[in-house]
């Protein structure tokens, strides 16, 4: 026996519109598709809302279910610009790293540690490389890491045999969640080993830092891209012939949304600051630079044009 159109269902609690019958051509079946369309189309009228709803007893201002916002939209703070480029560096993501010259890859990859010993964390750090680079320029050194600041207990370094291996160790590194940053030296063979190690480092919020040869174009899908070349560093006052603290000349390349400033910005970066004695200095290990006359470094094209002295 069919009530209201639905086997078992009661007569008095569902009734067809007006007109609906005449409508659906008079069957009840298709009565019921034309009440049930009708439903979907007051239901639609209504904006869905994922927001918090209100506490029981108290009367939204607007539905619950409201796509608007709880405030004008003239209400809402854009997001806080970054007064240091170089915190965009911390944004989980490919950032690739690349040395001006060929004689830059060792200031490469002091920018690249000096970076990841700013980072507030003790978690560990992912350093792969292949035997071709570890050759190249040599294996990680362990006082050579302590005087940078980084306990070498932190890190889990891989060397492997090509750069596949290399991509396959970061990506796996990644998806495990538990690293504070990832650094490679070795080159990306295919644009979708670049973007799979970017999705990757996007998911687990974790920067990965690619140390690409000088001279190829640069990775497709980073989130940044630098160009590191040999800077001198200033003179230590009161001593002329001591060294001073560790300083690069970058260029910013690529900027995915904007992250890290505007495409072409040129600045110079020190580092190995004291935090007590020089309050100045960013909390992050790193700072944008004013530029000095008294700089002879030549760092060929990236030395021409005005730097941007921002901090």
């Amino acid at each position: 026996m069919l009530r209201n159109n639905v086997p078992g269902g009661d007569s008095s609690s569902l009734r067809p519109p007006a007109g609906v019958e005449k409508r659906a051509g008079g069957p009840t079946g298709r009565v019921l598709i034309e009440q049930l369309r009708a439903s979907i189309r007051a239901l639609e009228k209504v904006p869905v809302s994922l927001a918090t709803p209100p506490p029981p007893g108290a009367a939204p201002s607007r539905p619950a279910c409201s796509l608007t916002p709880s405030s004008p939209a003239n209400d809402v703070s854009p997001p806080p610009q970054q007064s240091n480029p170089l915190r965009a560096l911390r944004q989980g993501g490919l950032h690739e790293i690349k040395p001006h010259a060929y004689g830059d890859m060792p200031a490469s990859l002091g920018f690249a540690l000096s970076v990841i010993a700013g980072m507030d964390t003790s978690d560990l750090v992912l350093w792969c490389l292949t035997a071709a680079q570890a050759r190249e320029w040599g294996r990680p050194y362990g006082p050579g890491l302590l005087k940078a600041g980084l306990d070498p207990s932190r890190f889990v370094i891989v060397e492997t045999r090509n750069a596949d291996e290399t991509t396959w160790a970061l990506e796996e590194g990644l998806k495990s969640g538990a690293l504070a940053a990832c650094l490679a030296q070795t080159e990306i063979k295919t644009p979708l080993a670049a973007r799979r190690l970017g999705l990757a480092a996007q998911a687990a919020r974790t920067p990965c830092f690619l140390l690409s040869p000088h001279g190829d174009a640069g990775v497709p899908g980073t989130l940044s891209r630098w160009r590191i070349a040999t800077e001198g560093s200033a003179h230590v006052p009161f001593e002329e012939g001591a060294p001073g603290t560790a300083c690069w000349r970058l260029s910013l390349e690529r900027s995915r949304g904007g992250v890290g400033g505007v495409e072409g910005t040129r600045f110079s970066v020190e580092a190995g600051y004291d935090a007590e004695h020089d309050p100045e200095h960013d909390a992050d290990g790193l700072r944008v630079a004013a530029p000095s006359s008294d700089r002879t470094a030549d760092a060929g094209v990236l030395g021409g044009g005005q730097h941007t002295a921002a901090g």
